[in-house]
């Protein structure tokens, strides 16, 4: 079967049961290879997945421990300094922008240098629309 996500792969979290297995197969459907990552078996979402010819992949994963992820803290100073920071900076300089009636704010992300060593992208559910 193809669809418009063939050659992608899609990584549905709680993808055992309920919503996450219904996405699942219709991502599938649409022609998505599938990665269920669910602290519960996904057997069932693998056979609906396996009608459509889909390959498929599932491992447990408990997305609450945080001994897996990266930690709490790394998580809020990321945040802080990609979010915050640049409202704080606008913020700042939003009086004097008014007041001369144009001008630019620039903000340049931190991602590609010193924040390397966290296992995500710290700008992924900044940058989401």
């Amino acid at each position: 079967m193809t669809g418009r996500l063939t050659g992608r792969t899609a990584v549905v979290t709680g993808g055992s049961t309920c919503i996450g297995q219904e996405i699942a197969r219709r991502l599938a459907a649409g022609g998505a290879d599938i990665a269920v990552a669910d602290i519960d078996p996904a057997d069932a979402t693998r056979d609906f997945v396996a009608e459509t010819g889909r390959r498929f992949f599932s491992d447990k994963v408990d997305v609450s421990d945080e001994d897996d992820h990266v930690t709490s803290d790394e998580w809020r100073r990321t945040f802080a300094v990609n979010v915050d920071g640049p409202f704080l900076v606008s913020r700042a300089f939003l009086p004097d922008l008014k007041e001369s009636g144009s001008g630019r704010i620039i903000n340049i992300s931190p991602q590609a240098t010193g924040l390397r060593r966290l296992r995500f992208s710290p700008m992924s559910p900044p940058r989401a629309r």
